[in-house]
């Protein structure tokens, strides 16, 4: 007991002498590298491009919070990460918010490490990773260095700046540095893990949970606002606030593979109805991204890692109970013995039928119509089976006479029947909460079930025949035919598990309210193939679209030209400029560079050489406006040596897709060495504004729709009725600040499109072998290894599944913020350990 007690507090060990100075001098060493950190954190924000002063207030508090709370940032980090990246209001790409908070997190745990007094007795002692597994973080981290300065080199030389895109040096630090911010955290996990034992993980999957939720909540806002919250035809997929799909991509594709399993692991584990009602929400908002990202790769990722972290848990589960114990047998009551999947598959079985067979006739309002009745049903069967005849006869009777009057009363007007059918829904819940509430008062004794239970049946019954006359009413006599068979279907199962002398399915309200939260995520997967025609058309073409896929993984191949470029890679970042340079010369995208001549700073536009089949295939660089209120002109300053297009907007925009505009497309007329003054006004529709609950964003933009054609631009001023100026910047003298760039429908030449092809022309054979083996240890690890009865373990093996699934298809890995949580996931399957408690110095003594 004296070598564990010594190993935790050096200062009480035999050798006090020599101990005392070495732990002192870990604290210099950690309170330097906390200053080093914090002086990096206040040369980023100094150089924030919107209000740097009030950015570095922001980023002191943040410090100052992390060292009074120094694990907060379990739950900080991942709950800000989705929401945090404001690159198309600022015109910062190479840097971003995540860093600031990264950076803040750092500064405040590693200075509370440091701090002398603020050494506490650890709860838990975290054992040490295997060697193995730091040296592949180690050489993977020498990987990334090297992939790094190879990209420098490959753009010509390192140059700093901090507005630079991705064809410049800088883009290879800005895809690098996600992989250290992550290796940067790592200690400071290791840290929770010892202060809180296995409330740390728990924190870091409420933060999880948390981001997921939020990132989910913007793609709501998002839909809303620019389509409507059930519009699946439009060809419009969320990116929610992931600005870094301005250039197309998976970004949120990725999180969603990446992140739903934590959540999934929650419902597991989840002991609170509080808690357990809050996971079932995160999950009911992100199965609705999942639905509007139109994504192939989506539809198959998650439902995959889904069910590993579903294996997984049932496996720990038994295994835990294997080895006994209360706290096992209490884990495993949460889980597996209560799923009853068999039971839930059948019913999600049939309702998916139900769904397939009346959606066609009777849409939306019919499915709708569907779940209500699920609804009530599952709660009712219970009831049922405390029924004597007379409560039957009861029931029936006033079943009919309910049903007789509702269908009366949709006889009155158009909407009659939405109004009755959502009253007697209403009416029904209400009563089989008070019969339930009755049943549960007088546990254990047979109790007369009342009138609020018989009436609960007749409240039923007319749900029923709502739900027809709903389905009547939307698809007139086809979609009441199609709905008859389903209707009876759902009477018939109801009165057989009513009847049945024992439960069909699980009474427990948890156990129905996530069969329920299971067939509303089936009825949208079915509602999204059958009555949106863009996902339709989307699965119609994956057999062109894997071609292309293949054609254009073999073009990035085929890019790695160089002698050591397999070896090595090309260079972290340097894809696009690579493809740029050498790829399809029909699929050249558009650029953009910032020039000086005379001390004065101008943007030069060139329109790139794909073949144009409307207005998303131009590159835009645009700055976001508040929506002005009447006509508007753009008054410029360009310079040509060739006639050429110049096309202005200003949209209704958040990222990649226009909704309303106000417009002009002219001619500039050739004027080699010299500068025209322009005043274009725009003109269109006035912009359609939007609901206070889900504004719209506004952005100006300009572009060149000339192939091949160079525009000099200068002093650009969009004016309003009133002539005030609307632009920040506008004649360049802060570079880029505040301007942005997109991409809108030509996306190929920015991706190779997928993750190891990805790994491979970054950092080479090399660098894709490293990739790999961590990903296979931290799998092996979690499903099969040393931490696979880890709390964390299911979301972990999950997570990896689905995040490499996704990247089968895409990148993932450019993209800073999702690389930066992908990596943090990855380090922790290969590092995490089964915490064992450390026993205080007075239970040593005993």
């Amino acid at each position: 007991m004296r070598s564990t007690e010594s190993a935790l507090h050096p200062s009480r060990s035999g050798s006090r002498s020599h101990a005392k100075p070495h732990g002192a001098g870990i604290r210099w060493s950690v309170g330097l590298w906390a200053l080093v950190l914090a002086a990096l954190g206040v040369f980023l924000v100094l150089h924030y491009p919107v209000a740097p002063w009030v950015a570095s207030l922001v980023f002191v508090a943040c410090c100052v919070a992390f060292f009074v709370w120094p694990d907060s940032w379990l739950i900080a980090v991942p709950l800000l990460l989705p929401l945090i990246g404001f690159a198309p209001w600022t015109g910062w790409i190479t840097f971003e918010e995540l860093d600031l908070l990264v950076l803040a997190a750092a500064v405040g745990g590693y200075a509370r490490l440091a701090w002398p007094s603020a050494q506490a007795v650890p709860v838990a002692r975290q054992p040490r990773s295997s060697a193995g597994a730091w040296l592949l973080l180690l050489l993977f981290a020498a990987s990334t260095l090297v992939a790094m300065a190879r990209g420098f080199a490959d753009a010509g030389g390192f140059s700093f700046g901090w507005f630079q895109g991705y064809h410049e040096p800088m883009n290879s630090l800005r895809l690098a540095k996600s992989f250290f911010l992550a290796l940067l955290v790592m200690p400071l996990w290791r840290a929770a893990v010892v202060r809180r034992g296995a409330q740390a993980p728990t924190w870091l999957a409420m933060g999880l949970m948390l981001g997921l939720a939020g990132a989910s909540l913007a793609t709501v806002w998002e839909r809303m606002a620019f389509v409507g919250l059930f519009n699946f035809s439009t060809d419009y997929r969320t990116t929610g606030l992931f600005w870094e799909m301005h250039v197309g991509g998976a970004a949120l594709d990725g999180f969603l593979a990446l992140l739903m399993p934590f959540v999934l692991r929650e419902l597991f584990v989840a002991r609170s109805h509080r808690r357990w009602a809050a996971v079932v929400a995160c999950l009911g908002l992100a199965g609705y991204a999942c639905l509007t990202t139109f994504s192939r790769g989506v539809y198959l990722a998650v439902p995959v890692g889904l069910a590993v972290t579903v294996a997984l848990c049932l496996l720990s589960a038994r295994r835990q109970l294997r080895r006994g114990g209360p706290t096992a047998a209490a884990d495993v009551a949460v889980t597996a013995p209560k799923l009853s999947l068999g039971a839930g598959a059948v019913l999600l079985v049939l309702f998916g039928g139900a769904v397939l067979w009346t959606f066609p006739s009777s849409g939306y309002r019919g499915l709708l119509a569907l779940l209500g009745a699920a609804a009530v049903a599952m709660p009712l069967a219970g009831v049922l089976r405390r029924f004597k005849a007379m409560d039957w006869m009861v029931g029936l009777v006033a079943g009919v006479l309910l049903s007789l009057a509702l269908w009366a009363g949709a006889m009155l007007g158009s909407k009659a029947s939405y109004l009755g059918y959502g009253a007697c829904l209403l009416l029904t819940l209400a009563l089989l909460f008070a019969s339930l509430t009755t049943a549960v008062a007088v546990p254990g004794k047979r109790v007369r079930v009342g009138l609020a239970a018989q009436l609960a049946l007749a409240g039923f019954m007319a749900v029923l025949v709502g739900a027809g006359l709903v389905a009547e009413h939307w698809g007139y006599a086809r979609g009441g035919d199609a709905m008859l068979p389903v209707l009876v279907g759902f009477m018939l199962l109801t009165l057989v598990a009513g009847a049945s002398p024992k439960a069909v399915w699980p009474t427990s309200t948890r156990w129905q309210a996530t069969s329920w939260a299971g067939m509303a995520m089936l009825g949208g997967i079915v509602s999204i193939f059958g009555g949106g025609a863009y996902m339709s058309e989307r699965f119609s073409t994956t057999s062109s679209d894997m071609d292309t896929r293949v054609s254009h993984w073999t073009q990035g191949w085929n890019m790695l030209s160089a002698p050591l470029d397999p070896v090595l890679g090309k260079g972290m970042g340097r894809y696009p400029a690579s493809y740029y340079l050498t790829g399809a010369s029909t699929e050249h995208p558009g650029d953009y560079r910032l020039k000086s001549q005379n001390g004065n700073t101008y943007l030069v536009l060139g329109g790139g050489k794909q073949q144009y089949m409307g207005w998303g295939e131009i590159l835009r660089v645009s700055q976001r406006i508040r929506a002005p209120e009447g006509p508007v002109t753009v008054a410029l300053r360009v310079r040509t040596a060739n006639e050429l297009g110049l096309h202005l907007e200003v949209c209704e925009k958040h990222l990649l897709y226009n909704g309303g505009c106000i417009l002009a497309s002219t001619v500039v007329k050739p004027m080699p060495g010299v500068w025209q003054d322009m005043r274009v006004p725009l003109a269109g529709n006035d912009l359609g504004g939007s609901n206070w609950f889900a504004p719209r964003l506004v952005a100006f933009s300009i572009a060149t729709d000339t192939a091949l054609g160079l525009l000099d631009v200068d002093n650009i001023q969009l004016l309003g009725p009133d002539g005030r100026q609307l632009l920040d910047n506008g004649d360049f003298s802060a570079d880029m600040q505040r301007w942005f760039f997109s991409s809108d429908r030509n996306h190929l030449p920015w991706h190779i499109k997928n993750v190891f092809m990805n790994v491979l022309f970054d950092q080479g054979g090399v660098g894709l072998l490293l990739f790999s083996a961590m990903l296979l240890a931290a799998l092996w690890r979690v499903t099969m290894g040393s931490a696979k009865d880890h709390p964390l373990a299911p979301g972990i093996g999950g997570g990896l599944v689905g995040f490499v699934l996704v990247g089968l298809f895409d990148s993932l890995v450019d993209v800073p913020r999702l690389a930066f949580v992908f990596y943090v996931v990855l380090l922790l399957g290969l590092t995490v350990r089964q915490a064992t408690v450390a026993r205080s110095a007075s239970s040593g003594r005993r």
